[in-house]
């Protein structure tokens, strides 16, 4: 009878250890998950949104050392060793997220930037309404421009008429 439940252990020991490595490979395969979903997509419908969340629930342990031990006492004891822990994940995700933000905000401030100065730009020139009153002013000025124009020509030919029988005369003799 102690052959049976040594047997029975056996199996048991191998499917747990099983069980353990097909949870470090999941886990695993989330911890990439994490560190290649793109973060600034919007969810295409519920399915969607349970793909690129599940992966998180890495991150999700409040006992992060004690777990992180185990885990890699657990890898030890395979010949294996863990790539990275979970505060290590979690440095790594925040920086990524950090630099993306980063890179973010740089954009929004240069669009900002141009948006102001569109704006100044915009601002310097007259409104419609203000260029329509500058050139119906100008108009004006030009109107009276030339008819002032208009009435000098006469004192102007009256003048160069007396100026060119001064010079008629002047040549005449």
């Amino acid at each position: 009878m102690a052959a049976k439940p040594q047997q029975s252990k056996k199996p048991a020991t191998e499917s747990e250890s099983k069980a353990q490595k097909r949870a470090l490979e999941l886990l695993a395969e989330d911890c990439k998950r994490i560190c290649t979903s793109a973060l600034n997509k919007p969810f295409t419908n519920l399915q969607d949104a349970v793909d690129h969340l599940l992966p998180f629930h890495v991150l999700g342990s409040l006992a992060g050392d004690e777990i992180d031990v185990e885990e890699m006492e657990a890898a030890a004891d395979d010949g294996a060793r863990l790539l990275c822990n979970r505060r290590d994940l979690a440095a790594e995700l925040a920086a990524r997220r950090a630099v993306e933000l980063h890179a973010r905000v740089e954009d929004l401030r240069q669009r900002m930037g141009k948006l102001e100065d569109r704006y100044r730009a915009r601002h310097q020139r007259p409104l419609p309404e203000e260029e329509l009153f500058i050139a119906q002013v100008l108009k004006e000025v030009a109107e009276r421009t030339l008819e002032t124009e208009r009435a000098k020509p006469t004192v102007l030919s009256s003048e160069s008429d007396s100026d060119s029988d001064e010079s008629e005369g002047g040549r005449g003799t």
